[in-house]
């Protein structure tokens, strides 16, 4: 009896250290890229589109997959109208004029595609001629706070000033529903010296649900939130020419479950990264009392990498920067192949009630040349490393190849970045 006590006991043990080894970076128990992400849009053939989408939505519309979209110019969605997506439906973006789709605050819109049958917004060009910037991106106006005077912010637009406006003092406000959607080739500005986010949220409140969302090959920020309490999980950034997540203005965001593939001859050259945290855009429309940017982001994978292998080659510096006076949780995630981990702006006085702001906890840093580093002159590494290394962070600083940290990251056509059971002793 003995025994059969001590074994069961072992056996309990064992399963216990495996799932915390377990939930280092993106967890699930399969692979949840499967089915609705692309790892490679350029050459993704799409259906010739049927039906053209322009102007002003104004009342309750339905997309069915049974067309293939065109959108065309900027579309608006407004009037508290509800914009729904099929599953499985198609919109190729116009990329001779800048196309945007824009939901207004008060109006929703509800694209829940399926695992097997998701919603793609891409390029109207054709297979292998499709690239970064081709049309603009998504915009969501919601009604949560923003740290602006008036709890506002506006996009550039011809249409009503009314309709231009994000941000109010609902929290919990609701825009709708994105659920297993690709946004592909986005990131195209309105003058050729201009570029746009792929998915902006402004404003965009708790309510909304956003899971399972995929942006490719933006040349703007993949992800940027503008104020707001967006919650979110499963979020995809392959391959971003400007920063994978941007958050700014106050935005109390949560998320969970997320992956970045950067790769350092798609980045930008200077100022770029995975995740940048900062506390506001335009000090001069700030309400510098109220409540700052504070980020939460756990169970993320954050790799550089080229054909499937992490490197610090190329354009790609730092993976994550935080500026002054904000709020970053990060936890429970895995940062590989960049210059260095996590930066800090040089005004961010380098003393415990500043790092404190900053919670790093079970962060696996593997193949960075730096770990974690400040912009501030005479600010050791070391020091900041060894902060950070404390037993009550359980951080963990390697050198070990993609390929033998991940189950299978050199696959192609649908890779899985998991952690396999063992790579980390």
């Amino acid at each position: 009896m003995k025994k059969t006590i001590v074994l069961i006991v072992l056996v309990l043990t064992g399963l216990s250290l495996q799932a915390q080894q377990d939930d280092w970076g993106i967890v699930g128990r399969s692979n949840w890229l499967n089915g609705w992400s692309s790892f490679n849009p350029v050459g993704r053939e799409y259906p010739q589109t049927t039906k053209i989408l322009t102007g002003n939505i104004s009342s309750d519309i339905t997309l069915t997959n049974l067309e293939t979209y065109n959108l065309v110019g900027e579309v608006y969605v407004t009037n508290n109208a509800k914009l729904t997506i099929e599953p499985g439906t198609i919109i190729r973006a116009s990329s001779s004029e800048y196309s945007a789709l824009i939901i207004t605050k008060g109006s929703k819109i509800i694209a829940d595609g399926e695992v097997v049958n998701p919603i793609v917004f891409t390029s109207d060009k054709a297979v292998n001629e499709r690239k970064a910037g081709d049309w603009g991106g998504i915009i969501i106006l919601g009604n949560a706070p923003i740290n602006t005077y008036g709890n506002i912010a506006r996009i550039e637009s011809e249409i009503p000033s009314n309709f231009r406006v994000g941000g109010g003092e609902i929290a919990a406000d609701n825009s709708g529903s994105i659920k297993n959607v690709r946004i592909e080739f986005a990131g195209k500005g309105k003058d050729r010296y201009s570029v746009y986010d792929a998915v902006s949220l402004i404003g965009v409140g708790s309510g909304t649900i956003i899971e399972s969302v995929q942006v490719s090959m933006s040349s703007g920020n993949s992800f940027k939130f503008v104020g707001g309490n967006p919650k979110a999980k499963k979020l995809v950034s392959f391959r971003s020419s400007s920063s994978d997540f941007y958050f700014t203005q106050g935005a109390v965001a949560n998320l969970e479950n997320g992956l970045v593939l950067r790769n350092p001859f798609f980045s930008g050259s200077t100022n770029f990264r995975a995740v940048t945290v900062t506390s506001f855009d335009n000090k001069d429309m700030t309400d510098l009392t109220k409540a700052t940017t504070n980020v939460s982001m756990s169970n993320f994978t954050i790799v550089n990498e080229i054909d499937g292998k992490s490197t610090t080659d190329g354009l790609i510096k730092e993976a994550i920067y935080i500026n002054k006076d904000c709020l970053f949780s990060f936890k429970n995630s895995i940062v590989s192949g960049f210059d260095s981990a996590l930066l800090l702006n040089s005004n961010i006085e380098i003393s415990d009630p500043n790092l404190s702001k900053i919670k790093l906890q079970r962060i696996f840093i593997n193949n960075c040349k730096k770990n974690i580093v400040s912009e501030v002159g005479g600010v050791s590494n070391d020091d900041l490393e060894f902060y950070y290394a404390q037993p009550s962070f359980a951080n963990r600083y390697e050198k070990a190849k993609s390929e033998d940290l991940f189950v299978d990251a050199n696959n192609q056509r649908t890779p899985d970045f998991r952690l396999k059971i063992g790579s980390i002793n």
